[in-house]
């Protein structure tokens, strides 16, 4: 074998090797930057969280809210849109990094979860159409079918009847 091919082999093992290094760290970014996401939406809905578990003029605020968002004075209104704003911001941005493949199906449907209860809301359905123009167009069409969704399930709910308790006679006391 000539010096040529031996430095030919040697470099074809050296270039196998790198592409094998570079496709590990390629995996390994991949961990770190769905691992980052996750965390990232994990804070922001703790922060949600945390913020109405010690604010109970807030947190009566988005319970009425849901309710009934017709029954808000104007300032409570607008404190449940930017709730709803703040919530909803955290779904796009979870919504956006699954489209790109970051975040993973399981975590998205944990997430939907969320989203399906904030939603189901009558007050939420209400306050959509005064805040959705603040997000990006497609998240607005997804949350619309969300809502639509929803709608229909609501409107096919016959809630089961309610069960009857015998009543016993009182004794008449002797």
């Amino acid at each position: 074998m000539t010096l040529q091919e031996t430095a030919q082999i040697v470099g074809g093992i050296g270039v196998i090797a790198s592409l094998i290094y570079v496709a590990i760290q390629i995996r390994n970014n991949t961990r770190a930057q769905r691992a980052a996401t996750y965390q990232q939406l994990s804070v922001m809905s703790m922060q949600g969280w945390t913020a109405l578990a010690l604010n109970g003029e807030a947190t009566s605020i988005v319970l009425r809210g849901m309710d009934d968002f017709s029954a808000l004075s104007r300032v409570e209104k607008a404190r449940f849109r930017f709730s709803l704003m703040t919530y909803a911001k955290g779904f796009e941005n979870a919504w956006f990094q699954r489209n790109i493949g970051t975040l993973r199906e399981s975590d998205w449907k944990a997430i939907t979860g969320d989203m399906d209860s904030l939603f189901s809301a009558p007050g939420s359905h209400a306050a959509w159409p005064l805040v959705k123009s603040r997000f990006n167009a497609e998240f607005v069409a997804f949350v619309d079918d969300v809502l639509k969704r929803q709608l229909a399930v609501a409107a096919a709910y016959v809630p089961p009847p309610l069960p009857v308790i015998p009543v016993k006679a009182k004794r008449p006391k002797k």
